[in-house]
């Protein structure tokens, strides 16, 4: 069974109530996210607030965390009051649509861990269901989100398992939001089957660099690169 909780170097991360705990490969995408001259960061669907507080902790960007779920809402909005960003991190319990309607903004900076998986098989913990599966944040809505919020010279990141990426990518498009960068996600060194996609996405269309990682060396201990990113954020590293 996951912990109720998750100690960072810097910030706690309290998840009894959400769906979806702390996972190795949000923790590698919060490390890997760029934060050239951010200075206000949207985060999507947000969960514990885990992304925000680690853009928190490498920035002085304002972060806006956005989570639809009650439960999750209520672990994400503890833990923003208990970290040392407290005073630049504001949490909602809101649907995505509705909060830009109520609180229209741009960002230059918006990231997402959103549901992954459309149609696949349904989990019994409700709270780990809408976590995992589009039934409220699907990719329709997520790229127009991204589109009516995004500056023109922002930056939209995005972590999916292989397939949804490309699709969302293709969906993406479609609205005028490009992929300029991509990151493939390996479990192991040595591995053919990429684990997620890291995409970064504009409103400028650009040659796409494709980059990959390696979360575990071949011998099953975390690789040089994985260390280095969350050196900052890991107690035992």
């Amino acid at each position: 069974m996951p912990n109720d909780y998750f100690q960072f170097k810097q910030f706690k991360v309290n998840q009894a109530r959400c769906g979806m705990k702390v996972t190795t490969e949000a923790c590698l995408f919060g490390a890997i996210i760029e934060l050239y001259k951010c200075q206000n960061i949207l985060d999507i669907g947000s969960g514990t607030g885990l992304l925000g507080l680690m853009l928190a902790q490498r920035s002085s960007a304002k972060v806006t965390c956005i989570e639809i779920e009650p439960a999750a809402s209520s672990d994400m909005l503890n833990n923003i009051k208990e970290s040392p960003w407290s005073d630049r991190i504001n949490g909602y319990q809101y649907d995505i649509k509705d909060f830009l309607v109520q609180n229209p903004r741009m960002y230059d900076t918006i990231v997402s861990n959103p549901p992954f998986y459309y149609g696949h098989f349904q989990t019994v913990d409700p709270q780990r269901q809408q976590a995992l599966h589009q039934s409220s944040l699907n990719v329709k809505v997520l790229a127009k989100t991204v589109k009516n919020a995004l500056t023109p010279l922002g930056q939209f990141w995005v972590i999916y398992p292989f397939y949804e990426s490309q699709f969302f990518s293709l969906h993406a498009e479609g609205l005028g939001i490009y992929r300029q960068s991509i990151i493939n996600v390996y479990n192991r060194e040595g591995q053919n089957k990429i684990f997620r996609q890291i995409s970064c996405f504009g409103k400028k269309s650009k040659r796409c660099t494709i980059k990959e990682i390696n979360i575990r060396n071949d011998k099953g201990d975390y690789s040089q690169d994985f260390i280095s990113l969350l050196s900052p954020y890991y107690l035992h590293l």
